[in-house]
């Protein structure tokens, strides 16, 4: 165990975070360079170096970002102990509740942006006003608790710390990120040691942050970062957490003081920083990510697309003439239009074109397109951004190979959203605080019941629960897919309505007419389709008899259907179910009645 209350092991401690630090500036330079194509060159003053025509770096950070994390994740609970199923599903109702509340989907976006340029960091932490990882409070019987919430917070690259000599981000001795403090309130702080306060002074920013880091680029000070210690004296603090130890450290940077606090991790065995990587690099914690592949034919195309621009802006078309055919000249000057005029010698006069693209330049460029758009993995196909195929079933097979391609990448998004939200369950679960308001709907009653979350409500322990997240419910679906989808489902079960019928089952016609209208946006849709009220299709009131005002009588013969075989009755479900409109009256209508 690392006893960090000795000068020694604290000292080579904070030698290796600085190490580790310096080891970091090289990534943090890339990553600079990376979002600066991504802002574009008129950004600020720090933007991209050179004209940026065509940012297909920005496109495909967007792309991506909505393709990996459009909405919030799914939880799903399980336990293999049948008595606690009822509470595991309560559990999951609240924790997604809790995950709506929290919008964790803009910090998922946000975490993937970073790992579009390199490495992408989230903290699993008990929210306070400061959102710092810590902010403890004394409680009545002088034990300290976390106040606020569980909460998942973004952790900048530029703010990481890593122990750069490990070669996976699992073997790390250490890890944490760096922070800007309020002096006062760290002074004011009770939960923190008091010796080590007393050795700790203000500090400038600058004194510690990278100048190659991106903060200069948001500053609009070209080299230069914005201070932050104007209205109030500020400090760097540091979070580490030493997997030896099972321990979060709060500490200064590069002092020589005792920590200000060291608790125990009650989180899972990865500790609290979970990391999202799109593309491992053997024996290195840093990956090497999208943007860095991509960066190369960025630039080829700015180039390219920049060197056609000067070509476009030198293109020339002048008038000529010879010494003899100066009136000749002149008169086509002044002539009006479709006008006729006499000329000496139509040879003397004549027009000369100067510059232009390059129709090699324009073929290359589109080449560098088409290749950028396939290293990216079908980006056009991906971001919807036009038709690739001409029928509708080679649309299909060819966003089949974009999911295969994007795979890896929304295989490592769904590991990074399962551990994050099994650690927030955790603090959910620990929290003895936390309230949440919640329904669970009874089948298809109707009906809601409560389950509200509330100290002292919990069953079993909480390792008795298995977490897991779905991996489509962070994929982005427009209207027009979900509506697919129904569709789809409905004709899948075709085949199979005679044994739903059998089971009492009926087809809501109205619901489905509710669901379209809904997802097409078009309220209007309920209106031309119009449904009886049950009571006026059988006459009102069945208890009155109700005397003809005709008096005459005629007998008229019917054919009533029995409900047919049930291989009839299947045919036409399948037909209906398909939009077949083929049907007769009495083909629908044996669908109401018993099978024969």
């Amino acid at each position: 165990m690392l006893d960090l209350h000795d000068k020694n092991a604290r000292d080579r401690l904070l030698r290796a975070t600085k190490t580790s630090r310096e080891a970091m500036y090289p990534f943090r330079r890339v990553r600079k360079e990376l979002i600066r194509d991504y802002v574009g060159s008129l950004y600020s003053t720090d933007g991209a170096r050179n004209k940026t025509l065509v940012n297909l770096i920005n496109q495909t950070a967007r792309i991506y970002t909505v393709a990996l994390a459009a909405n919030n994740p799914q939880v799903m609970i399980s336990t293999p102990q049948v008595d606690n199923l009822h509470f595991a599903r309560r559990f999951e109702v609240n924790l997604n509740k809790l995950i709506s509340d929290m919008e964790l989907d803009v910090t998922f976006r946000a975490i993937v942006l970073d790992a579009f340029f390199c490495l992408g960091c989230g903290v699993v932490m008990m929210r306070d006003t400061d959102t710092r990882f810590h902010g403890l409070l004394e409680s009545e019987e002088d034990v300290w608790l976390d106040p606020g919430e569980p909460w998942l917070n973004r952790v900048s690259f530029d703010d990481l710390i890593l122990d750069m000599s490990a070669k996976e981000l699992t073997k790390m001795r250490y890890c944490g990120h760096m922070y800007r403090a309020d002096y006062e309130k760290v002074m004011d702080e009770p939960g923190y040691d008091k010796k080590a306060k007393a050795g700790l002074t203000p500090t400038k920013k600058a004194s510690i942050d990278n100048p190659d880091s991106t903060r200069d680029i948001a500053s609009g000070s070209s080299g230069e970062t914005a201070e932050d210690d104007i209205l109030k004296d500020m400090i760097w603090l540091q979070d580490l957490w030493i997997p030896e130890n099972n321990s979060i450290v709060t500490m200064g940077m590069d002092k020589d003081t005792p920590p200000l606090l060291e608790r125990e991790w009650q989180g899972s065995q990865g500790g609290p920083y979970k990391f999202l990587s799109l593309g491992n690099v053997p024996d290195n914690v840093v990956p090497a990510s999208p943007a860095i592949n991509l960066k190369g034919m960025h630039d080829l195309q700015n180039r390219l697309h920049r060197r056609m621009e000067d070509d476009s802006d030198a293109h020339r078309v002048v008038n000529t003439y010879s010494a003899a055919g100066a009136d000749d000249a002149e008169k086509i000057r002044t002539a009006g239009r479709n006008s006729w005029i006499k000329m000496n010698d139509p040879n003397n006069v004549g027009q000369v074109e100067v510059g232009g693209v390059d129709q090699r330049d324009q073929a290359f460029a589109l080449f560098v397109q088409d290749e950028y758009d396939r290293f990216a993995g079908n980006l056009q196909a991906m971001g919807g951004l036009g038709a690739q195929a001409s029928t509708v079933g080679q649309e299909e097979m060819i966003h089949g190979q974009v999911s295969r391609s994007e795979a890896d990448m929304r295989m490592a998004v769904v590991k990074f959203a399962s551990e994050s939200t099994l650690d927030l369950g955790r603090l959910m679960w620990e929290d003895q605080t936390l309230e949440l308001q919640t329904s669970m709907p009874v089948g298809n009653t109707g009906i809601e019941v409560s389950s509200n979350w509330t100290p002292g409500d919990r069953e079993g322990n909480f390792e008795d629960y298995e977490f897991s997240v779905e991996p489509y419910s962070m994929v982005f679906k427009t209207p027009e897919q979900k509506l697919q989808e129904t569709f789809q489902v409905l004709q899948q079960i075709a085949p199979l309505w005679p044994m739903f019928q059998a089971s009492g089952a009926t087809l809501d016609a109205e619901a489905i007419v509710d669901e379209i209208a809904r997802l097409k946006n078009r309220p209007e849709f309920k209106r031309f389709i119009t449904f009886a009220n049950p009571a006026d299709m059988l006459g009102g009131d069945q208890n009155t008899v109700r005397q003809s005002p005709v008096t005459s009588r005629e007998s008229v013969r019917r054919n009533i259907p029995t409900g047919g075989t049930q291989a009839s009755r299947s045919s036409i479900m399948q037909q209906e179910l398909m939009g077949g409109g083929q049907n007769n009256s009495q083909q629908k209508a044996s669908l109401e009645r018993p099978p024969a």
